[in-house]
């Protein structure tokens, strides 16, 4: 039996090696699709829509596993997600607001590893089980109010980094969130995905370390602003 310890091992390892995405394809599309303020430029999206659908076929075919690091798992689902909601947008488009498309987060449009997937699986289901509440900030919704689209592709070794930059900048950025000792106006984000934070405690802490900024406190009157649905214009 020991015999076959060993080649069982290095099957196992090859597999999940085999599984490793390629993001260089989706990297280049990102890069001349995506502005410099992470705007998507859809017009020329519809112009290239089948690179896309082949980006999102060949991040279909894989199927994150246990033997993948939470890194991993994040680098591949947020990609996945960010991807796929471009692609629903765009199979609509010309819309004011993805909310123009009924259920457009909860419909399982998406192919992956030969089922049907919505948005909603993606982030609810996956992701926000990995613990880790800088995902959010990562989703890109297509909305005015939504966390801008990176343009680059999140990468395993640098996904721990970029989701505290991409967090620090979200909060940092006055249309979506105003903060002050005082009073602090906040994302809707933080209103839906309180959850996520053990406490009002925990989410001040996250605010105070990612904004860097002037510190809030239990003491701080918080307000949540409107999230504005609509389409982030091209730019």
């Amino acid at each position: 039996m020991k015999t076959f310890i060993l080649p069982f091992v290095l099957l196992m390892c090859m597999s999940a090696f085999a599984q490793t995405i390629n993001l260089t394809d989706y990297n280049k599309f990102l890069k001349e699709h995506v502005s410099s303020k992470g705007i998507v430029n859809y017009d020329k999206v519809l112009k290239n829509i089948e690179t896309l659908h082949e980006i999102t076929n060949s991040f279909a075919k894989i199927s994150p596993n246990k033997g993948w690091s939470a890194s991993e798992k994040k680098s591949y689902w947020i990609n996945f997600y960010n991807a796929n909601v471009i692609k629903i947008l765009a199979a609509h488009y010309p819309i004011k607001s993805i909310n123009y498309i009924k259920d457009a987060f909860q419909l399982k449009l998406i192919d992956h590893a030969g089922r049907k997937v919505s948005l909603d699986n993606i982030e609810h289901e996956i992701l926000r089980k990995l613990e880790d509440p800088r995902v959010h900030f990562a989703l890109y919704s297509t909305a005015k109010s939504s966390p801008v689209l990176k343009r680059t592709a999140y990468a395993p070794e640098t996904v721990e980094k970029d989701l505290g930059m991409a967090t620090s900048n979200f909060l940092n950025d006055p249309s979506k969130n105003k903060i002050d000792p005082t009073a602090i106006r906040i994302s809707k984000i933080f209103d839906w995905y309180k959850d996520d934070f053990s406490s009002t405690t925990d989410m001040i802490n996250f605010i105070n370390i990612h904004s860097g900024t002037a510190k809030i406190t239990a003491k701080t009157e918080m307000y949540y602003m409107d999230y504005d649905w609509n389409l982030s214009v091209k730019l």
